[in-house]
């Protein structure tokens, strides 16, 4: 077979015969040529090796085509032609059959073949040249494929229909609705619309596949947001989906505006999108551990595979027989039947939880029944019991609440007392130094405070660990408490290496006097810790004063540590003292 690109789409019928036209063999079974505004003329010989007249049939079983003109030449003299196009009247047709069907007697020898193409969308030209008996074999066939095709569909449409008014879940709208407008794409593409449904609508026919390329898409991406739950899954895939949508609602509207060339072409371009998108979320969705997805994405992937396999039966490279010719048919079954699986796998999936959560809240309201009743049960065993206890309750309150009296007192032991060194703290220390304060500014006596703590602890932590520092502060607690003995006096452990004494009663002379004892004996002291000893030095401040209206408790502390701080700065292991700074100057 012969073509001639006819990019003027001017030629005539007397211009394509003569010699001078570039003719190109074509050598594919199936020519394809795409979107393109040319014309193609197409030529080749049927040769009628008998003596008899015979009847044939060329099929040309792409119905969407616009124009299409045969001219059937024997001895160079035209001996038939015919007219057709989807653009064209139905009933104009010499077959009535969804495809374009132009018999030809073939006369005994040569018989010449001119077919010319046109159309706004692609040229395709698979010619079929059909013996009439095998042709209507082969036609029951299609027919019977082509049916039990709607047929499935149908039943899909209608079962997802009373799913929906039942549930009243969206989804199995979205998908009606995608099942429809799919059902109406592919047959019109096939014919079958033009051919039963509006024979006589050829405006509306010139149009309705881009139409319904748009009610595809448009529903097949509101059926993957809703059911794939993007919003809550992805927010970008969430709002990827919507702007396929929002240009599928868009061009939808357009299809009645726009020439069906320039709709064709963003139609396809969008719903190639929208499946590879579709896919592709669905894949990650079930990828993250959604099982319902499954169904969906085997949904598409079969679909996608039925068109993969007819496109390379055309280009060649796969054999072309029926099941690669039929690959689109399978695809679009397996695509409706495994997405009603979806569905339905989801509606199982969401029941299961139902079942499981109402399980868990019966399982809660039987505890909490049987809880009711056994604290029922125990108010009336308590009610029985009481009468029997009044009495004994008088004693048991009484031992209770000496018994509370004792575990106050622990309690109260406990607060004010270190934990590691069992003196007491800096807040028995603090409510112990504002009292004798008082006490001492209204007798109009002496307070003593020595503040002192140990020299280099950092170093022996660094050396010996927590521990041996420890150690050290227990040895230098149980060395100080042998040593404070007058009633009154204050040991505590005023935080971390800190030590602090309260003296009442005592003059400068004599605190001085005790802080450098105490020293020397810090300075003796040994500690035995791992197998080893240890030993430390530590730094006295000494601060004494009458208290009167001028001064605080704050005052002897920052006076004792601004003397701890002389003592640090002269060298450490020594014994400093300062004056009681007033609050009035």
């Amino acid at each position: 077979m012969g073509v001639l690109l006819d990019s003027s789409r001017a030629l005539t019928r007397q211009q394509v015969m003569s010699s001078v036209q570039p003719w190109q063999t074509v050598s594919r079974q199936s020519p394809n040529f795409g979107f393109t505004e040319d014309a193609y003329w197409f030529r080749f010989q049927i040769d009628n090796q008998g003596t008899q007249e015979v009847r044939r049939l060329v099929e040309l079983p792409k119905p969407y085509i616009d124009d299409v003109q045969l001219y059937h030449y024997v001895g160079g003299q035209l001996k038939a032609s015919y007219a057709l196009g989807d653009e064209k009247p139905f009933a104009q047709r010499p077959v009535r059959h969804p495809n374009f069907i132009m018999p030809l007697t073939l006369a005994p020898g040569a018989n010449l073949i001119y077919i010319r193409l046109a159309s706004t969308g692609t040229i395709e030209a698979p010619f079929r040249i059909w013996d009439l008996v095998q042709f209507h074999e082969a036609g029951n066939d299609e027919s019977l494929l082509q049916g039990a095709v709607i047929g499935i569909l149908l039943i899909m449409i209608v079962y997802n229909l009373f799913v929906f008014f039942s549930t009243r879940d969206l989804d199995y709208l979205y998908y009606i609705c995608f099942v429809g407008s799919f059902l109406l794409f592919y047959f019109t593409m096939t014919g079958y619309t033009y051919a039963y449904v509006w024979p006589r609508a050829i405006r509306w026919n010139s149009f309705a596949i881009s139409t319904f390329i748009s009610s595809s898409t448009l529903f097949a991406c509101l059926f993957a947001r809703s059911f794939l739950k993007m919003r809550s899954f992805s927010m970008p895939a969430f709002y990827l989906l919507r702007a396929l949508m929002t240009a599928s609602a868009l061009m939808l509207v357009l299809t009645f505006v726009l020439p069906y060339n320039v709709t064709v072409r963003i139609g396809a371009i969008l719903g190639t999108l929208a499946s590879v998108t579709a896919l592709a979320v669905g894949y990650w969705r079930w990828w993250r551990g959604a099982r319902f997805a499954r169904f969906y994405c085997l949904a598409w992937t079969a679909l996608l595979i039925g068109i993969g396999i007819l496109s390379a039966s055309k280009f060649g490279l796969i054999p072309f027989n029926a099941w690669t010719n039929h690959a689109p048919q399978i695809g679009i079954v397996l695509l409706v039947v495994l997405l009603s699986f979806t569905l339905a796998d989801r509606i199982n999936t969401d029941r299961s939880l139902r079942v499981n959560a109402q399980a868990v809240a019966l399982a809660h309201e039987r505890k909490a029944r049987a809880s009711q009743e056994a604290l029922i049960r125990g108010k009336e065993e308590a009610n029985r019991q009481l009468e029997q206890r009044v009495k004994a309750r008088t004693t048991e309150l009484n031992n209770t609440l000496d018994q509370l009296q004792v575990a106050n007192d622990r309690l109260q032991l406990l607060s004010t007392t270190d934990g590691l060194t069992q003196l007491s703290n800096r807040a028995f220390f603090d409510n112990a130094l504002a009292t004798e304060h008082r006490r001492a500014c209204r007798l109009k006596s002496s307070l003593s405070l020595i503040l002192f703590d140990i020299d280099h602890f950092k170093q022996i932590n660094d050396t010996h660990g927590h521990p041996g520092g420890d150690a050290c502060l227990r040895a230098l607690a149980n060395l100080m408490r042998a040593r404070i003995h007058r009633t009154g006096d204050v040991l505590a452990r005023y935080g971390g290496e800190e030590f602090v004494i309260l003296l009442i009663d005592s003059g400068p002379q004599d605190s001085m006097a005790l802080a450098e004892r105490f020293r020397a004996d810090i300075e003796k002291l040994q500690v035995e810790f791992d197998g080893g000893p240890i030993r430390f030095t530590a730094s006295f401040g000494v601060a004494c004063g009458i208290p009167d209206g001028h001064n605080s408790p704050q005052d002897f502390l920052a006076s004792a540590d601004k003397a701890l701080y002389q003592a640090k700065r002269d060298g450490r292991n020594c014994v400093r003292s300062a004056a009681v700074a007033s609050g009035a100057t």
